[in-house]
C-alpha cells in the first residue's frame, strides 16, 4: 500500500469528488481527514491529533473562499509550513496550474482523477517530487 500510515488532509466541497478521493487514498493505506467548506480548515488541521503528510486543496470552494486563501493561511502558520500542499481541481489547468506553481503549491492534479495513478502521485509529492498535471 503506497500510502500506508500516511495522513492526507483533503479540502473538497463536492461530496462525490470527496468520496472518490477518500476511497482511492484509503485503499492505498492512508487516513483521510477532511473539511468541506474551507472556513474551518485551519482549525481542523491544527487540532488533528496526528502528523499530516500532505494537504489536498480544491481551488474552487463556496462562501467566497478559495484554495489559494487556505494555502496562504496554512503557509503563514509556522507549524504547518513544511507540509506539502497539492491543488486537486477541475479548474482550467492552462490558467490555474501556473497560478498554483507561482503561489508555491507542491503540485497540481487535474480532475477527473486517474484512479490508478492518483495515490502514486500523492506519494511522490510526499517524497519530495513535484507533480504538475501528470
Amino acid at each position: 500500500m503506497v500510502l500506508k500510515d500516511k495522513h492526507i488532509f483533503v479540502v473538497e466541497d463536492d461530496a462525490m469528488n470527496l468520496a472518490v478521493i477518500r476511497t482511492i487514498l484509503k485503499r492505498a493505506g492512508a487516513a483521510v481527514p477532511f473539511d468541506h467548506w474551507g472556513d474551518t480548515t485551519l482549525n481542523r488541521i491544527l487540532s488533528y491529533p496526528f502528523k499530516i503528510d500532505a494537504i489536498l486543496l480544491d481551488i474552487m470552494l463556496p462562501n467566497q473562499i478559495s484554495g489559494y486563501d487556505i494555502f496562504d493561511a496554512i503557509r503563514t502558520t509556522p507549524e504547518l509550513q513544511n507540509i506539502p500542499i497539492i491543488a486537486v481541481t477541475a479548474s482550467d489547468p492552462d490558467i490555474e496550474m501556473n497560478k498554483a506553481r507561482a503561489k508555491g503549491f507542491d503540485g497540481y492534479i487535474s480532475k477527473p482523477l486517474d484512479r490508478v495513478k492518483f495515490a502514486y502521485q500523492i506519494s511522490a509529492v510526499i517524497n519530495g517530487q513535484e507533480i504538475w498535471g501528470e
